[in-house]
């Protein structure tokens, strides 16, 4: 039973500082999706430390505190987004036995880019359905590019690419350099 309570507390501890970091997300408007990536990795420590079961439990929890308490409800989506794809990516590492198996490292990666690119057609097609495209160009920078929506369609498509490699790398070098460091915590 001690053992349970060790990990309901550790589960909680790392909710509010996921609800923390969701919220600091609404509030610090440039570095949005550093807070909500960080957030995001916490789900990929429970998954680590204790089970899917509690990981999803954080995942509920975080994204039902953040509804209530962070001022951008919209930014959940990406919140939600980002920990799909970390636990996803955790289940496939332990599923097929991480990157430096052999044959694992090319389907761990064809893997996650199938899932990445279809998390981020789903977030397109919902942004186009419930905001439309309209606004991206009514003002602002991108207001400029009203003429070559089709030039800033391929470098928006391309800055995605790029900063899933990024988010990928750093959640794997994030949790190598200080897993062991949130094991110490959860075990008191």
């Amino acid at each position: 039973m001690l053992l349970r309570s060790k990990e309901i507390a550790f589960t909680g501890i790392m909710m509010a500082l996921g609800v923390l970091l969701v919220t600091l997300g609404g509030y610090f408007e440039g570095s949005t999706l550093f807070f909500l990536a960080a957030a995001s990795f916490l789900t990929g420590v429970v998954f680590r430390s204790i089970s899917l079961t509690a990981a999803l439990s954080f995942l509920a929890g975080t994204t039902f505190l953040g509804f209530i308490l962070a001022p951008q409800k919209l930014y959940l989506a990406t919140f939600l987004a980002f920990c799909v794809y970390v636990l996803a990516a955790e289940c496939m590492e332990k599923a097929w036995g991480g990157e430096g198996a052999a044959g694992g490292k090319g389907r761990i990666w064809a893997a996650k880019a199938l899932l990445y690119h279809l998390l981020l057609g789903v977030s397109i097609f919902l942004v186009q359905k419930f905001f439309g495209f309209e606004i991206l160009f009514s003002k602002g920078i991108l207001s400029k590019f009203k003429d070559h929506r089709v030039f800033l369609l391929v470098l928006l498509v391309l800055s995605a690419e790029f900063l899933w490699l990024i988010f990928d790398r750093a959640y794997f070098y994030f949790l190598g350099r200080y897993g062991r460091v949130f094991d110490r915590l959860k075990q008191g």
